[in-house]
C-alpha cells in the first residue's frame, strides 16, 4: 500500500504550533518538540533541527534572519546545514555545509534561492519540510557523525542540489579557503573549509564527505562568480565563495537519498565516519536508532503525575540539556581514537553551575570522559581554556578559568573514575600561570586589565576578581586531593581574594557593601551599584553581564563571609529579598541562577521555594527566558522542575517543593532516587514536611551520595510558606 510522505516520515503536529510529537514507536523521545528554544535572544536561540545526545553532526534547517542559531520560524529557508551550536548568544558559529535542493537551474545566491515552507514537523528523530517555492519534501535524520536526507521531488524539472561550502550562520562568507572535488561515476562529493569568523576567532580545517544513492547527470562547479559547469574539482582563495552542484534523474514515486558526515580530521575520515554510522540506505533505520539512543538518554530523569503538555516542556529541556558538549572522540587519527575528545564548551562559565552539576547525577560517566578530554587538551596544547570550540582553545575572559570550577565540581560531587593527578595539573597550571598578572602579585583584576581574549574585552574587575577566587577555592581542594598541602594552603588563602574588591562603604537603596570595581592604585572605581551590564549589548560597566548588585552574591565558596560582610543572617535575608522584588538580580542569567537558594543559607528556605517558584514560571511553554546556552538554561529548568538546585562548591543540593507529584532520577548502575509529593497541586510551592528514606529530613538540602544511592525523597507540601528548615525568624 502506498504511504504519503507525512505518513512515512511518521510525524504529526497539533493543531498548534507548539507541539510536534512522534507517533510511531514509543517512548519518551515523542515527548521532545525542538520548536521550545528556537525564538532569537530572550527565548533561547535553539535550532529545530535533529542530533543525537552528544552527536557530533547536528542538521537544521537555515534561514537568513532570526536567532544566532541561525533559523526563524517566520523566515523562509535557504537550505539545510550540518553543524550548530545550542542556544549561543554573541558572534555566530557553524551554519556549515549548506546543501540546498532545488529545481532547474542551479541557484547559489542564498537570498535567491530562499523558499516558503509548509508541513513543517520537528522531533527529537527527525525533521522535514516542504519547501513550496520548488514543491520539494525535504527530510533528515541524524546518526552519531552522519546524516541522511530524504528530498521527494516533483514531476517535470530537472532536479539539483546545490552545496555551500564556505558559508556560516545567516549566509555570511567565513572562509580562509576551501576546496571540493566530484566523483560522479559513483555520486560522491567531498570538500573542506577553513572556517574563520567564528566565536571562537580560530581559523580551523573541517571537512565534509557525502553520497547520491544515484549517479548525477549533470554537475559543476562555483568559484567567486565563475560557473564551471563539468568540473569536478575546485579551490578557492580565502573570503571566496566556493559551491558545487549536481542534478540527477528523481521523480515523487523515487525519493532521492543523500547522506553526508562532517570531520574535524580529514576527508578521509569524514568518508569513514558515513561508512560506519550510515551504512546502507535505510532512512527508517537511522531514525529508529536516534529514537532509541533518545529513549534511553531521556530515562535517567522522569515526571509523573502531570499531562503531556508539562511532559513536552521537561523532556524537550532534558534533551537539549545532553546535546553539548558533543562527543567527538571517533573523529581522531586512528592512534587517538582510544582517548575521550569532547568539543563545543561554549562557554564553560555558562554550563559549570548547572550543567555539569546535573551531569554529575545523569551521566557520570560522560563527565568523567570530558574531565579526560580536557587533560588531554592541556596536555596536547599547553593549555585548557574556558572555551573549546571545533576542537580549538580560546581564553575569553568571561570570568575567570571556568576549568578549574569543572574539574572541582566533579572532585567534591565524586564523579568516579577521574586521575585526579592529571586534573589537579590542569588546575594548578590555571592558578600559576593563567590567572591575571596583578591578581597573582596584588590580589585583585583590577580596571583597565586586559582581558585575556583579543577582542570585545569580556574581563572586569567587579566580575573577575570574585570568578578568580573561586577558581582557586576549587583549585584547592585538587591540589589537597593529590596531596599537595602547601599549595592548597595557599590557594585557600588567595579564594579570600574577592575581598579586595569589597567596598564596605560602598551604598544602594540603604544598603552599604558591595563589591566595586578597583584602580590599579587602589581606588575604588566611583560606580553607582546598579550600573552594569545593559543586557542588550556588550557594554559591561565594571562588570561581565551584571552589576554590583548581581555580583555581590557571587561568592559561592565563602557564603559565611558573604553573609558576614552584609550584616549579618538578618540584614543578609531583608537586602535579598529586596534586590529581589525590586529586579535588580537578574534571575535567568548565569551569574544568578543561584542567588535566590542563598535564602536557604540563612534558614529560609520558604523563600527559596517563592523565588523557584518566580523563576520556573518564567519558562514558558515555548521559550528559554536567555540563551538556551548550550545546556545551561534547560540543566536549571530540568533542576527546578524536579525541586532540587545545585550548591556550587559543596556536595549537596538545595530544595524546594517540586512541580509534579513525582520525579525520578536512575543513575547508571540503574539506582533510582524518587521525589514523592503526596498532595502536590498547581500553587503548593512550599514543603511542609519531608522524609529521606523514612527518616525525618529537617534541612533543605540533600547530599549527592543520598540521591546516588537510590531511595525515595517524601514530601509535603503547602500553598502557605512553612516553617519546615527554617532557622530564622
Amino acid at each position: 500500500m502506498k504511504t504519503s510522505t507525512t505518513v512515512a516520515l511518521g510525524l504529526m503536529v497539533s493543531v498548534t504550533a507548539t507541539a510536534a510529537l512522534s507517533t510511531d514507536g514509543s517512548g519518551l523521545f515523542r515527548y521532545v518538540d525542538p520548536r521550545i528554544g528556537t525564538g532569537n535572544d530572550d527565548q533561547g536561540d535553539t535550532v529545530p533541527g535533529p542530533t543525537r545526545p552528544a552527536g557530533s553532526i547536528h542538521p537544521s534547517p537555515q534561514t537568513l534572519v532570526g536567532s544566532n542559531a541561525g533559523y526563524d520560524k517566520d523566515a523562509p529557508i535557504s537550505g539545510f546545514a550540518q553543524l550548530h551550536t545550542q542556544g549561543s548568544g554573541g558572534r555566530t558559529s557553524y551554519g556549515t555545509f549548506l546543501i540546498s535542493p532545488q529545481t532547474g537551474a542551479p541557484v547559489f545566491d542564498e537570498a535567491r534561492h530562499l523558499s516558503p515552507k509548509a508541513d513543517e514537523r520537528l522531533a527529537a528523530d527527525a525533521y522535514a519540510v516542504t519547501l513550496t517555492r520548488y514543491g520539494i519534501r525535504a527530510e533528515v535524520t541524524p546518526a552519531p557523525f552522519a546524516a541522511m536526507y530524504r528530498f521527494t521531488y516533483p514531476a517535470g524539472q530537472p532536479a539539483t542540489m546545490v552545496f555551500d561550502v564556505t558559508r556560516k550562520i545567516r549566509g555570511e562568507l567565513a572562509s580562509a579557503g576551501a576546496d571540493l572535488t566530484l566523483d560522479p561515476v559513483h555520486g560522491r562529493i567531498a570538500g573542506r573549509v577553513r572556517a574563520r569568523s567564528y566565536w571562537n576567532p580560530a581559523e580551523v580545517d573541517i571537512w565534509f564527505a557525502a553520497q547520491l544513492d544515484r549517479a548525477p547527470t549533470r554537475w559543476g562547479v562555483r568559484v567567486g562568480k565563475d560557473d564551471r559547469a563539468g568540473a569536478t574539482r575546485a579551490t578557492a582563495p580565502a573570503d571566496t565563495r566556493l559551491a558545487g552542484w549536481w542534478q540527477f534523474d528523481a521523480s515523487p514515486d523515487t525519493p532521492v537519498k543523500l547522506k553526508i558526515a562532517v570531520s574535524f580530521t580529514s576527508a578521509a575520515r569524514a568518508a569513514e565516519l558515513l561508512a560506519e554510522d550510515i551504512p546502507g540506505w535505510d532512512y527508517d533505520a537511522v531514525r529508529r536508532g536516534a529514537q532509541a539512543d533518545w529513549n534511553r538518554e531521556l530515562a535517567r530523569a522522569t515526571i509523573d503525575g502531570v499531562g503531556d503538555a508539562d511532559k513536552r516542556r521537561f523532556y524537550t529541556a532534558l534533551y537539549h540539556s545532553a546535546i553539548q558538549p558533543r562527543d567527538r572522540s571517533r573523529d581522531q587519527p586512528v592512534e587517538e581514537r582510544s582517548t575521550a575528545h569532547w568539543d563545543d564548551y561554549y562557554t564553560l562559565w555558562d554550563t559549570y553551575r548547572t550543567g555539569f552539576p546535573l551531569m554529575s547525577l545523569l551521566r557520570p560517566g560522560i563527565y568523567r570522559d570530558n574531565i579526560a578530554s580536557i587533560v588531554r587538551t592541556f596536555e596536547r596544547y599547553g593549555a585548557a581554556h574556558t572555551t573549546f570550540v571545533a576542537g580549538r582553545n580560546y581564553h575569553v575572559g568571561q570570568g575567570g578559568d571556568e576549568v578549574d570550577n569543572v574539574l572541582g565540581e566533579a572532585l567534591i560531587r565524586g564523579v568516579p573514575g577521574i586521575d585526579w593527578n592529571s586534573a589537579a595539573r590542569v588546575a594548578l597550571h590555571n592558578a600559576q600561570e593563567e590567572r591575571r598578572p596583578r591578581y597573582l602579585v596584588q590580589g585583585w583584576f583590577a580596571v583597565g586589565d586586559r582581558s585575556p581574549e583579543p577582542d570585545n574585552q569580556r574581563a572586569r574587575s567587579g566580575s573577575s576578581t570574585p570568578a578568580f577566587a573561586l577558581n582557586d577555592f576549587y583549585a584547592a581542594r585538587l591540589a589537597a586531593a593529590i596531596g599537595a598541602t602547601k599549595d592548597a594552603a595557599a590557594l585557600i588563602e588567595r579564594s579570600r581574594s574577592w575581598r579586595n574588591v569589597w567596598n564596605p562603604t560602598a551604598a544602594s537603596d540603604g544598603f552599604t557593601g558591595f563589591i566595586i570595581p578597583r584602580h590599579a592604585d587602589g581606588r575604588f572605581q566611583a560606580l553607582d551599584p546598579k550600573i552594569g551590564w545593559d543586557g542588550k549589548k556588550y557594554d559591561n560597566v565594571g562588570f561581565y553581564e551584571g552589576t554590583a548588585w548581581v555580583y555581590s552574591y557571587a561568592m559561592l565558596h565563602d557564603i559565611p563571609a558573604m553573609v558576614e560582610m552584609m550584616g549579618g543572617q538578618a540584614r543578609f535575608t531583608e537586602r535579598l529579598r529586596h534586590a529581589l522584588d525590586t529586579g535588580l538580580i537578574d534571575i535567568t542569567n548565569e551569574p544568578s541562577f543561584a542567588t535566590p537558594w542563598l535564602f536557604s543559607e540563612v534558614g529560609r528556605p520558604d523563600l527559596a521555594s517563592y523565588w523557584a517558584d518566580r523563576i520556573f514560571r518564567r519558562f514558558t511553554a515555548n521559550a528559554y527566558p536567555g540563551d538556551e546556552d548550550n545546556g545551561a538554561m534547560s540543566s536549571h529548568y530540568v533542576f527546578n522542575r524536579l525541586g532540587l538546585f545545585p550548591k556550587l562548591a559543596s556536595d549537596r543540593y538545595y530544595l524546594h517543593a517540586p512541580h509534579q507529584p513525582r520525579g525520578t532520577i536512575t543513575g547508571p548502575a540503574g539506582r533510582r532516587f524518587t521525589i514523592v509529593t503526596r498532595n502536590w497541586k498547581p500553587g503548593r510551592i512550599y514543603i511542609a514536611a519531608a522524609t529521606l528514606n523514612g527518616r525525618p529530613l529537617t534541612a533543605p538540602f540533600l547530599r549527592q551520595s543520598d540521591i546516588t544511592a537510590g531511595g525515595t525523597l517524601s514530601l509535603t507540601v503547602s500553598d502557605q510558606p512553612t516553617r519546615w528548615g527554617r532557622t530564622t525568624p
